[in-house]
């Protein structure tokens, strides 16, 4: 071990003079350089393994808004539910003042990563009392290979893990001081952020595992349930513009999206139709493929790219509706095939790319920050306590959760980065507090 000894000094003695804020801001101009110089051209590189352009047709949406056509996803279909709203208006701003262009949202998505490395590493210095786990918990988020794609994509992810870190970070001061107003301001952030990407809505509901487990003494049942009911009135203040818009537009209180039962659909064609022969992407595409052909058996007038742009928003909910029916009638009839794409999405969730390379490129990147999250983890519950990273574990856990019953690929455990980041920076604190000399003193 005397190799990882030298190592880490060697890390210690160039990380402990920078403070964490010079840290974050030597590298986020790395990365604005980077993406807004190095890598202008959003086609540039092996687009058959990463994309670098805008993603998920929320460009669409953000330009239709800029040009006054409403939420829609082209000037002749109509108002849709199909994504979030928080992105799109986003970036309807952005463009309305930069013009429809990428530059700026690679521009905006290098100053989220600044913040929710900033933000970060004072969880960091919360959680543990060594001085490098700020630094290290900044360096190893800011040098994630997956959080510097994202950043060139025209994405959610940097957003919405912003956002989240805002919302862990308001949850931990509202367990500190233990009032009513701490919480409903978790819940307006919750919220907040359920407006980019909506499944973190239900993780309060795993919250009593954590005031349980976490909190001394134990909260009764009435003060738990009192706590998640004001979390809950501050989300849905923040979704109730958009939900009421939602009703008044179809009739029905949505919310969030209506993309499920497409996302179901596609989940469930990927496990069914996977090989060595056929790549993700390729399935992604056949799936889209084959809704296009069902919803026309269905006898729906649309407009079809990837995704289905209807005439009418009342028919986008039917056949969403209808595609979840049948996704849960499938599955139904075959548990078998919902435990292989259970199994499979537990997979896909870390590692799954566009094909079978882009999946290996993951691999080799992503399985490392796993290994040490969850050693770092494991080395810090033993020798400290698992209450101060139990949140962490907690949304962890709930946030692939979602994915396995549904649909899942790599980019979807971008937005856990920060924290695998983190439980990998107090581990090593705990490695450096028990064993000096060690690792990272």
């Amino acid at each position: 071990m005397e190799w990882l000894d030298t190592i880490s000094r060697r890390a210690a003695a160039c990380l402990l003079p920078l403070r964490p804020g010079t840290l974050i801001g030597i590298l986020a101009v790395v990365q604005a350089a980077v993406a807004l110089y190095v890598v202008p051209d959003p086609t540039w590189g092996q687009q058959n393994l990463y994309g670098f352009g805008f993603a998920d047709e929320y460009d669409q949406l953000g330009l239709m808004l800029s040009q006054g056509h409403g939420y829609r996803f082209s000037p002749d279909t109509a108002l849709t539910l199909e994504r979030e709203p928080g992105y799109p208006f986003l970036l309807a701003g952005i463009f309305s003042i930069f013009g429809y262009s990428l530059m700026p949202a690679r521009a905006a998505n290098v100053i989220f990563a600044a913040l929710s490395a900033w933000i970060l590493a004072t969880l960091a210095a919360r959680i543990s009392d060594n001085k490098m786990a700020p630094r290290l918990a900044v360096l190893l988020f800011l040098v994630n290979p997956g959080v510097f794609v994202t950043i060139l994509r025209g994405g959610v992810e940097c957003l919405f893990t912003l956002l989240i870190l805002c919302f862990i970070l308001a949850l931990y001061r509202a367990a500190d001081v233990k009032t009513y107003g701490a919480y409903f301001l978790s819940g307006l952030l919750l919220g907040l952020a359920s407006t980019v990407r909506s499944t973190a809505l239900l993780f309060p509901a795993f919250l009593p595992f954590w005031f349980r487990l976490g909190e001394i003494p134990r909260p009764t049942f009435p003060v738990i349930a009192t706590r998640l009911l004001v979390l809950a009135a501050g989300a849905g203040l923040v979704l109730s513009p958009w939900t009421i818009r939602n009703y008044m537009l179809v009739g029905e209180l949505i919310p969030t999206a209506s993309v499920q039962g497409v996302a179901a659909h596609a989940g469930q064609y990927i496990c069914k139709n996977r090989s060595l022969e056929s790549g993700f992407q390729d399935l992604d595409t056949e799936a889209a493929a084959a809704r296009v052909t069902l919803a026309r058996q269905q006898g729906y007038t649309f407009k079809s790219d990837y995704a289905l742009y209807f005439y009418n928003p009342r028919d986008e909910i039917r056949f969403n509706r209808w595609l979840g029916k049948q996704v849960l009638a499938e599955y139904r009839r075959s548990p078998a095939l919902f435990a292989k794409c259970v199994a499979e999405n537990a997979f896909n969730f870390w590692f799954e790319g566009k094909n079978w390379t882009a999946t290996f490129i993951n691999i080799i990147a992503q399985l490392p920050y796993l290994i040490i999250g969850i050693l770092g983890g494991v080395f810090y519950a033993r020798n400290k306590s698992l209450r101060p990273i139990g949140l962490l574990v907690l949304f962890c856990l709930y946030t692939m959760l979602v994915y396995l019953p549904i649909h899942a690929q790599a980019r979807y455990s971008v937005p856990l980065a920060p924290l695998l980041s983190l439980l990998a920076a107090v581990g090593a604190g705990e490695i450096a507090r028990t064993h000096p000399g060690k690792i990272l003193s």
